[in-house]
């Protein structure tokens, strides 16, 4: 029996670990592969002998992981004093050759069975191994797993700790980027005023126009193109991905929601902004959030 450490920070998904374990001659060897998936999937190949061990298996890893495919091997060496019996399984021999006659005459089909198709179906054999003792197979093959899972763990952390450090550096740059964004925001109505009235002199002279008029809409350009709300909430998801980072257990599935919102504030921004001032910073937000995005896909 194992007892499994608290999940630190973020985890990658991908990653390899082994183990292995003696007892009384026999050998548990568990190899355990992990890559991207979007849920928790379990692929366990256990031997024959020790097949009724799966559910465990599966709940161990479970237990373990919350995301990612994970691939499960299992290689068992009985001691050497323990001997391997293989014998035919007559009755469900019989019942192929049974069902093979049945398929020449109902479809009028030839040809004949050989031993090296009999041999290719399953069940025709069975296989025992003299003195097994399955608690005790058990208890190794599971030692072997609890090597096998921290050993796994501790390379997706270690992967994770890397995409950390990465994404952490992205945010700061997108951060940066808003700051500028707001300081440019905040002369936005000055130039749509100075815009409005370059324009009234050109079309009417300098006393042409109603100052009013031109006062009304440069408060109807001000109002739509104002983008304090949408600077807010980016500035507020950026917080809160990054106290997900810094937080503990499974967030994969947290940062991909929280980059959607970013991308959405950030869109929002990009089509409300009149300067090219601001355009240019928030591609240059569009483009971390797009790094960040393609990162936290192997993110637990």
């Amino acid at each position: 029996m194992f007892i499994l450490e608290g999940l630190r920070m973020i985890s990658s998904m991908t990653g390899f670990g082994r183990g292995e374990a003696k007892q009384d001659g026999h050998r548990a060897t568990m190899e355990l592969t992990s890559i991207n998936s979007r849920y928790l999937e379990l692929q366990v190949r256990l031997p024959r002998e020790l097949a009724a061990l799966e559910p465990r298996v599966k709940e161990i890893l479970s237990d373990s992981f919350s995301r990612g495919k994970l691939m499960c091997v299992l290689a068992w060496e009985p001691a050497s004093g323990a001997t391997i019996k293989v014998a035919l399984n007559e009755p469900v021999a019989r019942m192929y050759q049974d069902v093979f006659r049945q398929i020449q005459e109902c479809l009028g089909v030839s040809g004949e069975v050989t031993v090296r198709d009999m041999v290719t179906l399953p069940d025709v054999f069975t296989v025992s191994s003299q003195g097994f003792d399955a608690q005790l197979a058990g208890a190794v093959a599971e030692e072997a797993l609890g090597q096998a899972v921290a050993a796994l763990r501790e390379m997706r952390h270690a992967e994770g700790q890397k995409i950390h450090h990465d994404l952490a550096g992205r945010l700061s740059v997108i951060v940066d980027a808003l700051g500028c964004v707001e300081t440019a925001a905040q002369g936005n109505v000055d130039v749509y005023r100075q815009k409005l009235q370059a324009r009234a002199r050109e079309l009417f002279g300098e006393s042409g126009y109603d100052p009013q008029r031109l006062a009304e809409e440069v408060a109807y350009l001000a109002e739509r193109s104002d983008i304090t709300e949408e600077c807010v909430r980016l500035r507020i998801h950026a917080q809160h991905f990054r106290d997900t980072l810094e937080g503990s257990g499974g967030a994969g599935r947290r940062l991909n929601f929280l980059i959607q919102e970013l991308n959405r504030e950030a869109n929002t921004i990009g089509s409300k902004a009149q300067s090219a001032e601001i355009s240019t910073w928030v591609v240059t937000i569009k483009e971390e959030l797009e790094k960040i995005r393609e990162q936290i896909q192997n993110v637990e």
